[in-house]
């Protein structure tokens, strides 16, 4: 049996998932829902590697008849996919489950796979029964993942959307994510000209060939981010939306005493004890620290500070980094051991805040800072 370049690269794959499969269950217990869901993504695209590595290298007639059970499994990328995300960034959803009937198309399909083994030898003309069954299941899986993809879409940007109300960092771990997602949307638009072209209209382009490469890129994208959980294991979550989400703010006003107090406790918290140093500071942290509830602090901050989570505590932060520039301490220290003291988590954070709120680069202020002292020594 020959192998040609690609199917060694797909096993060398297969073998990177199976190894990260059972690395990811050495991780510090933390996340583990949204670990054992990217664990089943990850099994999923084995499966679907293998096939494509080996399965020329099955009669036809065979994979005719079993080869139905391997498409189960797309019928549940989407919901894995979701609740993935779900899990993985929204806190007390760290073992959400969706319903029940969310998998019933995949265990119904896989009812039906099993009568179409039963049937196999009896079916008269083979010709338009597998044309037919063809079309059916590719316009099944497609409708199905797409509808869970802009599920999952819909989830991630109102984590993005919130984000800043509720943390006082960026993560990275969006951003792998947000590609993962980006890849399965390509591999679902080149799926949908696969339809045209078998159904349709004859395409001049190798539409297989692309499914393979688009298939590919979406499994090592899953891959990456399961690769990435792995190494940051530290992952922060915001609320779900609850379903009062929507009710208008003028019914949730505070009575002026409990803002006065809200308000003392924050400034409290950050001038007097420089809890913005902390660099996992959220707000379910601080309202933790300063006993009450996220939804009283967010409104607080909202419409007494004017101002997200995110804004106010790194307008501290960099307002305590330009101090210590002042200070002349970063003649001793990196800028980003500085950042790191003053409670910024990441480079990029960091640089991301300072330009918001000083409209320049940490290097443009301290040139100007020395320039405009070199002017008045004059």
């Amino acid at each position: 049996m020959s192998i040609s370049l690609y199917e060694l690269f797909l096993v060398l794959v297969i073998g990177q998932c199976i190894f990260l499969i059972f690395a990811i269950q050495y991780i510090p217990k933390k996340h583990t829902g949204a670990n054992r869901t990217i664990q089943y993504l990850l099994a999923i695209y084995c499966f679907f590697l293998f096939e494509r590595a080996v399965g020329h290298e099955f009669e036809r007639d065979f994979l005719r008849r079993y080869g139905n059970i391997i498409n189960v499994f797309y019928l549940f990328i989407g919901p894995l996919v979701y609740t993935y995300i779900r899990r993985l960034l929204f806190y007390k959803n760290g073992n959400y489950q969706l319903a029940y009937y969310h998998y019933l198309p995949g265990i119904l399909y896989l009812v039906y796979c099993f009568y179409h083994i039963y049937i196999y030898d009896s079916i008269k003309d083979p010709s338009s029964y597998f044309n037919t069954l063809l079309f059916c299941n590719d316009v099944m899986f497609f409708v199905f993942i797409s509808a869970y993809l802009f599920k999952s879409n819909r989830l991630l940007n109102y984590y993005k959307k919130n984000e800043e109300e509720e943390l006082s960092f960026n993560q990275t771990i969006i951003k792998y994510i947000k590609i993962m997602l980006i890849c399965l949307m390509v591999y679902m638009f080149f799926w949908l000209l696969g339809i045209v072209e078998r159904f349709v209209i004859k395409l001049p382009i190798d539409i297989r060939m692309i499914w393979d490469i688009s298939c590919l890129l979406f499994g090592i994208q899953i891959y990456i981010v399961a690769f990435y959980n792995l190494k940051h294991p530290e992952i922060f979550k915001i609320r779900f939306p609850s379903k009062n989400e929507n009710i208008p703010k003028r019914k949730n006003r505070l009575d002026d005493n409990e803002i006065s107090k809200i308000q003392n406790l924050v400034d409290i918290f950050l001038e007097e004890k420089k809890g913005y140093c902390r660099p996992e500071l959220s707000l379910s942290i601080l309202a933790n620290d300063i006993n009450t509830t996220t939804n009283k602090l967010s409104w607080v901050l909202n419409n007494i500070y004017k101002k997200t989570f995110y804004e106010l505590v790194n307008e501290y932060r960099v307002k305590d980094f330009l101090e210590r520039i002042d200070n002349n301490n970063h003649k001793e220290l990196t800028l980003i051991s500085i950042a790191l003291d003053v409670g910024f988590n990441s480079k990029s954070t960091f640089y991301k805040a300072f330009k918001e709120i000083t409209k320049m680069t940490p290097s443009e202020y301290i040139r100007e800072t020395k320039n405009s002292n070199q002017v008045d020594n004059k």
